[in-house]
């Protein structure tokens, strides 16, 4: 059951690099030491790690594309994140049918307008700890923000993709994230890159390919970090008392 969460939050189209390697269980352990990167991708972790120590809030606007290159189809969509540290996520989908997901460190809420409908999908029992962070490794869908050096080498061989960075006009770095294949990860994806802003180091694009040969693009912009955040953003969406909810109790 907890992989149809996660596929549901991939064909989002959501930033979910630790998608496949978390299904309401601990990740598979990662290899014990990870590989020192070239120095020049180690300089671009360094300066994101540096960058994300401080990081409380995040708001940003994103374009999402899904390519799914073996039947020619190509899926646009537009949408808001929020972000308030530890744990709570918002993100929506803005233009038609709208989506809008819900994390408060607990329970996944997933109000679908199209169908009318609320899932509450529970991760944590009432009696059990929130989920910490959304670092890489403890849920599906961590942020592209903040993430530390540490943890993305234990998931990923990291470069840079010089021939991306070239084409470039905005002269981002370009990150190449392979996963090991000693992780979840490697089943599901074949490489990621993430395009990082060379004045703040945030990641400002990011491009997974999978291994059903689809390609998934997620440009953020009009990003605001450490601004007021409403808490409300992260409690359960209200619907009308005519919509459907679908609850998913965690399995004890």
């Amino acid at each position: 059951m907890r992989q149809r969460i996660l596929a549901r939050l991939a064909a989002a189209g959501f930033w979910s690099l630790a998608a496949a390697s978390w299904a309401g269980e601990p990740p598979a352990a990662p290899p014990k030491a990870a590989e020192a990167p070239p120095a020049e991708a180690a300089e671009v972790l360094d300066r994101m790690d540096a960058a994300g120590k401080d990081l409380r809030t995040v708001r940003a606007r994103f374009d999402y594309e899904l390519n799914q290159t073996l039947y020619e189809d190509v899926q646009k969509r537009k949408g808001d994140l929020a972000y308030l540290a530890p744990n709570l996520l918002r993100f929506e989908f803005t233009d038609r049918p709208q989506e809008t997901f819900v994390f408060d460190g607990r329970v996944l809420y997933h109000r679908k307008d199209a169908t009318k409908q609320l899932v509450v999908w529970e991760l944590r029992l009432p009696e059990e700890a929130p989920v910490e962070s959304l670092e890489l490794g403890r849920t599906p869908f961590p942020l592209p923000f903040g993430q530390k050096k540490e943890q993305v080498l234990k998931f990923f061989t990291a470069g840079r993709d010089a021939k991306e960075e070239a084409a470039d006009k905005d002269k981002r770095a370009v990150l190449a994230l392979v996963p090991k294949k000693d992780t979840e990860l490697a089943k599901d994806y074949k490489r990621i890159l993430m395009w990082v802003d060379a004045k703040t180091w945030l990641p400002t694009r990011a491009r997974l390919y999978d291994n059903s040969e689809n390609v998934t693009t997620v440009d953020f912009h009009h990003v605001e970090i450490n601004k007021d955040v409403d808490a409300k953003l992260f409690t359960r969406p209200s619907v009308p008392q005519d919509w459907e909810i679908v609850t998913h109790a965690k399995e004890k």
